[in-house]
């Protein structure tokens, strides 16, 4: 289990959950601190309780992954194809992330090319410990069907050409809100 804060405490907060948190085996807390690129307090809160952190989400350059790798801000490092440029930024995520120990759970939580992204990208760069974020809610239609839908926690690479598959037209025109 995780729990994701969505960057809305203190350091003061954070520390005060931790306890409570750790005692219902919290693999990880995702994204405590406000403001994001707060990663002195994320290392503090590290190193200050048993809490293991992830964060990233909210970073866009690698410069940025860089300096919350440096200070030892996290366990769990999520970085978002869709927000820091694609696939090709992703990768030199992954060898930073390699080169510091910490494991990389790509963001993903939205649908379309950058969960695409992020599952290709993570089935291809990551290592045993690698995850993807997974968002758990039902919608009324997917644009990819059930071809994402995951089976014994593990979600299926999709092997067509581009990123493995396509939405499906049937759903985007179903749910279509313009004039045409």
């Amino acid at each position: 289990m995780i729990a994701d804060v969505g960057c809305s405490w203190t350091l003061t907060q954070a520390r005060a959950f931790a306890p409570e948190l750790m005692a219902v085996g919290l693999k990880f807390l995702e994204e405590p601190l406000w403001p994001p690129e707060n990663f002195a307090g994320l290392a503090e809160l590290r190193r200050t309780s048993e809490v293991p952190i992830s964060s990233g989400e909210n970073v866009a350059t690698l410069m940025e992954f860089d300096r919350m790798l440096a200070a030892g801000a996290v366990d769990f490092i999520q970085p978002s194809p869709a927000r820091m440029g694609g696939i090709s930024e992703l990768r030199k995520v992954f060898a930073l992330a390699e080169t510091h120990n910490v494991a990389v759970m790509t963001h993903s939580f939205y649908d379309g090319p950058g969960l695409l992204a992020a599952i290709h990208a993570t089935a291809a760069l990551g290592s045993a410990d690698c995850m993807i974020e997974w968002r758990l809610f039902d919608l009324e239609a997917t644009i990819y069907g059930d071809a994402l839908s995951p089976r014994e926690g593990r979600i299926s690479v999709p092997r067509g050409p581009g990123l493995g598959i396509d939405p499906d037209p049937d759903v985007i025109s179903a749910y279509r809100t313009d004039a045409n």
